[in-house]
């Protein structure tokens, strides 16, 4: 192990991120292509250079004492400006005063290991302003407050929690102290050595995770990255590199996904406990993943919170700044996110984001349907033996398994009760973390396992494992379309006996959402229906539509469509942390519930938004079938465009409803204008759709997962994903598109095929005796076939800025999407590599955070 190697050797000061050869490029970095970072931090330090020495009580959260010395003396090799080298020395000279840095803690947790942080990072960077006394000083009580941390260690709670934010950050303090002082303490080997240990246990755990995603969500993630990645990049550089893992890959990508262009701070996926949104840590972690990795979305992802949110000044904070400032590599330009797919699939969570934009004015759904933990460590933990061992703490995840979160016309039109509840359920007066407070159903009253909780881990919940949801297939979608899908049984008590819960969430970008839900038990119950609304609710049963009221005079219409006959129940919840979401700290919600116990149920319903003050002329929704209420919907019958849905059980070769037939599809939609015209079709997995009681047939695929087919005078566009055949209806179609790309088909009969079929050549004329060589062995001419095929193009991208098509073929690889049945994840990869400022980077931080405070939750 290198690092180890090198902590037997005394280092000069400074060591740990640069050092003294680089300042000078640190400051030329400062004035030009760090300017905007530079600035902000000395603007701020400014402002505090007469700041008294600090007292333990100074914030509201001890943490951030440790954070402020480190900014001080930052702001000193940034900028050479004594006066920030004097505030850390003070500030050092002053911690080392106190009797301890745990603060409270009876074992050594965040407090203690902010301040070692904090402290083993300020005399790296000021030690050359210090006299020997003061080093002395400094040093001494880094390493009392270090070993004090390395004798817990063994007995500490976290130190097998390899998926708490508690043991990254705790054991990383112990690292960087290690690093520090290495060759000025004799016991910095060993301190170094328990953390590269622990790192290598982490390495086949949270370092298995694929997509940048972490099961307590984005708040809780960020603050684990960004006091944990500061010593993985001082490993980095000392020749230990643990940074190559997909949670840092994936986590600008993720965010982006996550987004909401309207609100950029605040994300369409707000699962597990609520404290706030992410905060500034998200350009610090997104930086270090677009240098890492050479990740220009990871760029765009940091520079769309930074021209939303800016900057903060709360000079604790600063540590977000530092830290970027050390990652960024100007070099790595922001991607356009318009080139990516509108529907993003995280498979380590379960969850989609479906949206309409990547530009203010989206309308986009969120889904869940996943496990506790994230699948990559419940599954690796459900084998007795795994690597590492470990427990799943998941005291901040929630039940919202199979929820759904919608936001349109710049606000929440179906959030969920958002709040903080860690731990168990009963330790709270409001039990935010329980079914009832998300958009999920339940069953008596029930909802799902781990509402009631024995512990914060699978220890002591023999339930644990079995309690199960997963993906229906992967989410895809076309230009005006897209889907997403969970199976829940597992997620209630066998003594319910549910068999089936299937939700299917359909968005119509820009319009309207479906939720259909398929429920079945052996023995009749009352289920209920939850969704919530920021600021009111009212239910008109005989017009079968719910008013859920949003800010800013907006609203969301629920047309329930199934059951036929139903009731409903309003009321209001809050919950600890609510009022960082929504001032008033309260939200609505509306439980439908069929009129009588039943032992299967299906719920449909239209999520319509709409200004408060158009309630009385909203779109209209009808069933497609009165006779089978769950089947379909029928959105803005008799219209220009009348769009009409059906639904497949999943599991089932297709449906007949209406006069719709659906065939080896999961869902379908068929359009036609005002005179009854076809205009529009889609399909999700292959199958087909056809309409006059299957007399017509009017689209089909053998390959797609999503595919959409609509008639622009005599051009026939057809997206989705991956596209290689299709027959569609469309006696007025002279021309085809394919994502955007003119192709070849065979018109006839009113039907469209692609691709067109050829006729046979002629038979060749006699060319004498064939040649007796051998056939040529070698493979195709050209290598494997054109991964530019317009059919695996994306069929769900916003256009290009100038309103052009989507790439041409030779625009370079996209990897097709699966099969609809298929949950594993898809889409584009962006990988190369890039330094920082210096090149030496940091790994991932994960984990999980108990006790809450402005810098993290």
């Amino acid at each position: 192990m290198l690092a180890l190697v090198a902590a037997l050797i005394a280092a000069a000061h400074p060591s740990l991120f640069f050092d003294s050869s680089d300042v000078t490029a640190l400051r030329q970095a400062a004035k030009t292509t760090h300017a905007a970072i530079a600035s902000h931090i000395a603007n701020v330090l400014d402002q505090h250079v007469n700041d008294p020495a600090p007292t333990p009580t100074d914030y509201d959260d001890y943490r951030f004492l440790g954070n402020q010395v480190a900014v001080w003396a930052f702001g000193y090799q940034l900028t050479g400006d004594s006066r920030y080298a004097a505030m850390a020395r003070t500030q050092l000279l002053t911690y080392a005063g106190w009797s301890t840095w745990a603060y409270g803690e009876s074992t050594p947790d965040l407090n203690e290991a902010h301040m070692l942080l904090g402290n083993s990072i300020a005399y790296d960077w000021v030690y050359e302003t210090l006299s020997d006394a003061d080093r002395a000083t400094v040093a001494s009580k880094i390493g009392v407050e270090a070993q004090r941390v390395a004798a817990a260690m063994p007995t500490a709670w976290w130190l097998d929690e390899y998926l708490q934010n508690h043991n990254w950050i705790d054991t990383g303090a112990l690292g960087m102290a290690g690093l520090a002082l290495r060759g000025e303490d004799a016991r910095a080997a060993s301190w170094l050595s328990l953390a590269q240990a622990n790192l290598e246990k982490l390495k086949v755990t949270i370092g298995q995770i694929p997509d940048g995603t972490w099961h307590e969500g984005l708040p809780y993630e960020g603050y684990g990255l960004a006091y944990a990645l500061p010593f993985w990049q001082a490993m980095r550089r000392a020749g230990s590199d643990y940074t190559d893992i997909g949670l840092l890959r994936g986590y600008g990508s993720f965010f982006l996904y996550a987004g909401i262009p309207d609100a950029p701070k605040q994300v369409i996926l707000p699962f597990a406990d609520f404290t706030h949104w992410p905060g500034q840590m998200v350009v610090q972690i997104s930086r270090f993943g677009a240098s890492r990795f050479g990740d220009r979305f990871a760029e765009a992802a940091a520079q769309r919170y930074l021209n939303a949110v800016g900057r903060g000044s709360f000079l604790p904070e600063l540590w977000y700044d530092v830290f970027e400032f050390i990652g960024y590599d100007p070099t790595v330009t922001a991607g356009d996110p318009h080139a990516l797919p509108l529907d993003g699939f995280f498979p380590d969570i379960g969850s989609a984001a479906l949206h309409t934009s990547w530009d203010p004015g989206d309308f986009a759904v969120g889904f869940k349907a996943g496990v506790y933990g994230g699948r990559t460590n419940f599954n690796r933990l459900a084998l007795q033996g795994s690597p590492a061992g470990g427990w799943i703490n998941w005291g901040h995840d929630h039940n919202d398994d199979l929820g759904f979160w919608l936001f349109g016309r710049g606000v929440w039109l179906a959030p969920e009760a958002m709040g903080y509840d860690a731990g168990k359920s009963t330790d709270y007066t409001y039990p935010a973390n329980q079914s009832a407070y998300h958009n999920v159903l339940l069953v008596d009253g029930i909802g799902e396992l781990g509402d009631t909780r024995s512990s914060d881990s699978n220890w002591g919940n023999a339930w644990f494992f079995s309690r199960i949801s997963t993906p229906l297939f992967t989410p895809t979608g076309t230009a005006d379309y897209a889907i997403a899908g969970g199976a829940g049984a597992q997620l209630f008590a066998s003594t319910l006996q549910i068999t089936r819960w299937d939700r299917i969430v359909i968005l119509a970008r820009g319009r309207y959402a479906l939720v259909r839900d398929d429920i079945e038990s052996a023995s009749a119950h009352a289920y209920d229906w939850i969704c919530h609304f920021n600021d009111g609710v009212s239910v008109d049963t005989a017009s079968g539509w719910v008013q859920g009221i949003g800010k800013s005079g907006q609203s969301l219409g629920v047309r329930v469509l199934a059951p036929a006959s139903w009731t409903a129940t309003t009321g209001t919840q809050t919950a600890q942390q609510m009022n960082q979401f929504d001032p008033d700290a309260q939200v609505s919600w509306v439980r439908v519930r069929p009129a009588s116990n039943t032992a299967s149920a299906q719920f449909l319903n239209a999520l319509v938004p709409l200004a408060a003050a158009q309630w009385a002329s909203r779109t209209p929704v009808n069933r497609l079938d009165d006779n089978d209420v769950g089947a379909g919907a029928v959105v803005s019958p008799g219209s220009s465009l009348e769009e009409r849905w059906i639904f497949a059980r999943a599991g089932t070769p297709g449906k007949a409803a209406g006069d719709l037939v659906l065939t080896g599809s999961q869902a379908g939609m068929a359009a036609r204008d005002a005179a009854g015209s076809p205009v529009r079709a889609a399909l999700f997995g292959p199958g087909s759709i056809a309409d006059q009681s299957g007399g017509r047939m009017l689209l089909s695929t053998q390959s797609a997962s999503a595919i959409e087919a609509k008639l622009a005078g005599a051009t026939l566009s057809v997206t989705g994903n991956p596209v290689r055949d299709f027959q569609a209806y469309a006696p007025g179609a002279s021309a085809v598109t394919l994502n955007g790309v003119s192709v070849s088909a065979t018109f006839a009969g009113g039907l469209v095929t692609y691709p067109g079929v050829i006729a046979p050549p002629p038979p060749p004329g006699d060319a004498g005796t064939p040649d007796a060589g051998a056939l040529d062995a070698g493979g195709a001419d050209g290598g494997p076939a054109d991964s530019g095929h317009p059919g695996d193009l994306c069929g769900n991208c916003q256009p290009a800025s100038d309103g052009g098509a989507n790439p041409p073929l030779d625009a370079g690889t996209m990897s097709p999407a699966p099969a609809l049945t298929d949950t594993a994840a898809h889409g584009c990869s962006h990988v190369g590599t890039a330094g920082a400022w210096l090149g030496a980077l940091a790994l991932a931080g994960l984990a999980e955070r108990r006790r809450r405070g402005r810098t993290g939750t």
